[in-house]
């Protein structure tokens, strides 16, 4: 069957457009993106992931065998997409798994969001993504369209989210001290991005157990509300924010402190956050504070810095995109998540 991979680009971001049957998609991503794929391998500071995968054999392949089986999709996804680049399909298993063999690795990204309508989130990553991560689209036959920030070689599903069913969520990274041997949160995520809807992703969330951790701040376009999900194994807290401002950075706010392990700098964050005195903010404001006093730029024993902002009125469907360096760019999450050139170049 036949895929289709289309760049565009919108203001200063880079858009790929993916289109057709999932393994013939994905393949197609990798051989297109396979010089990006290669130079994220080579900049990943992956040896302590790799050491962990050696000292805990059982658990690494536990995981494997679990996401296999339980997120059959998202599995042949990464499969075929390794295969497309022409790397090894363990090493791209390896660079998903980074967040599910134990703590160690750097954490990012920040969520902001004023209930019931606004939610902001900051896309931290390691250096090597500067300039090579991008707004992908993922039109995959029967299924919702999706738009996330794409790190290549990575399952498009760690990052923001928009879907053509109107979910809009940001994730920010947990580490978690002791993983479950369960499915990796990068599988996880990518079979919620198939929900219907909000209330249907919370339960895919619930019933899927994830080896590392992830706090999902979650809303749809139309919705009245926002939901923060925060999962680790097989516990997960879901908080309603009806109204008010809610935050989120790099460690648990409602499971138990001892399932992770926070850094300083998500404390230094969270301490920022908390201190936030909104007003009736609107877009503009919560775009200035994820541009400002949470923006990260990898220095001063930072590892990592903030690649995109994204902030989304769930009022309007309208949104909000600033990749680092460049300038803001609008259009309609319905757009973006339906891959609809037209309507936003």
């Amino acid at each position: 069957m036949v895929a289709t991979v289309r760049e565009h680009r919108i203001g200063d971001v880079r858009w790929t457009i993916v289109r057709g049957p999932r393994e013939a998609a994905f393949h197609a991503l990798g051989a297109y993106a396979a010089a990006d794929i290669r130079t994220v391998l080579a900049g990943l500071p992956s040896w302590p992931v790799a050491s962990r995968a050696r000292r805990s054999p059982v658990l690494f392949r536990a995981i494997e065998s679990a996401s296999q089986v339980e997120h059959p999709d998202a599995y042949a996804e990464l499969t075929a997409l390794a295969a497309g680049a022409g790397v090894p399909f363990d090493d791209l298993l390896l660079a998903n798994l980074r967040g599910d063999l134990g703590a160690g690795d750097g954490t990012g990204c920040t969520d902001l969001a004023w209930a019931p309508s606004l939610l902001g989130h900051n896309e931290d990553g390691a250096p090597v993504f500067d300039g090579i991560g991008r707004l992908l689209t993922l039109l995959i036959d029967g299924e919702p369209g999706v738009c996330v920030w794409w790190y290549p070689g990575f399952l498009p599903s760690n990052t923001f989210t928009l879907t053509t069913h109107g979910l809009v969520w940001g994730i920010d990274s947990v580490n978690v001290v002791t993983p479950s041997p369960c499915a990796g949160r990068h599988f996880v995520a990518r079979t919620a991005q198939r929900a219907s809807g909000l209330a249907e992703a919370v339960s895919v969330l619930r019933s899927r157990p994830s080896a590392g951790g992830f706090a999902y701040t979650m809303g749809q376009v139309g919705s009245p509300s926002l939901t923060v999900v925060e999962k680790a194994g097989h516990e997960t807290a879901v908080t309603t924010v009806d109204s008010g401002f809610a935050w989120h950075t790099n460690h648990f706010r409602r499971l138990s402190p001892s399932l992770d392990s926070a850094s300083e700098e998500s404390l230094a964050r969270a301490e920022v956050c908390a201190h936030l005195d909104p007003v009736a903010p609107d877009a503009k404001w919560l775009v200035s504070v994820l541009t400002g006093a949470v923006h990260r730029n990898a220095i001063g024993g930072d590892d990592l810095m903030t690649l995109s902002t994204l902030v989304t009125d769930l009022a309007s469907g309208e949104v909000t995109l600033v990749p680092r360096g460049g300038g803001p760019v609008r259009a309609r999450a319905a757009d973006l998540a339906s891959g609809k050139v037209e309507a936003v170049s």
